[in-house]
C-alpha cells in the first residue's frame, strides 16, 4: 500500500453511459462524473429539502456527450422532461462507486475482530 491510495478517491473523474427512456424512446448518454468530497454524499443522502436536492445532485456531475453542453438549465430541462432520468444517472454512479469502493478496500488490511 502506497501513501497515495485512498478508499475514497476524491476528486476522480469517470465517464459511465446511461440509458435516459425519453418520450420517442431511450437515449443513450455518456456522462462524466466526479467523486466529490464524502461530506457530500452524505449529505445528499440525509437531505429532505427540495430546495437542496439539486445543487447537492449537480456537484457530482461534470459533462456529457451531447451537443448541448450539460448546463444547469439543460440538466433541469432533462430531469423535468424524463421521469427516471435522475435515478438512471444515480444508480450508473452508484454501481461504479460500489466497484471501486470494494476494490480501493482490498488495498488495506482488514480490520481486527478481537478485543484487547
Amino acid at each position: 500500500m502506497n501513501s497515495a491510495q485512498r478508499i475514497w478517491p476524491e476528486g476522480e473523474q469517470f465517464t459511465k453511459p446511461v440509458t435516459i427512456q425519453t418520450n420517442t424512446g431511450p437515449l443513450d448518454v455518456e456522462i462524466t462524473y466526479i467523486v466529490p468530497p464524502f461530506e457530500v454524499v452524505v449529505e445528499t443522502w440525509q437531505n429532505k429539502d427540495p430546495e437542496k436536492a439539486y445543487p447537492l445532485f449537480r456537484q457530482f456531475l461534470v459533462d456529457w456527450d451531447q451537443q448541448q453542453k450539460l448546463t444547469d438549465n439543460v440538466l433541469m430541462m432533462y430531469l423535468q422532461a424524463y421521469e427516471g432520468a435522475s435515478e438512471a444517472i444515480f444508480d450508473t454512479r452508484a454501481t461504479h462507486m460500489k466497484d471501486t469502493l470494494t476494490h480501493n478496500s482490498e488495498h488495506f488490511p482488514a480490520a481486527s475482530n478481537s478485543i484487547n
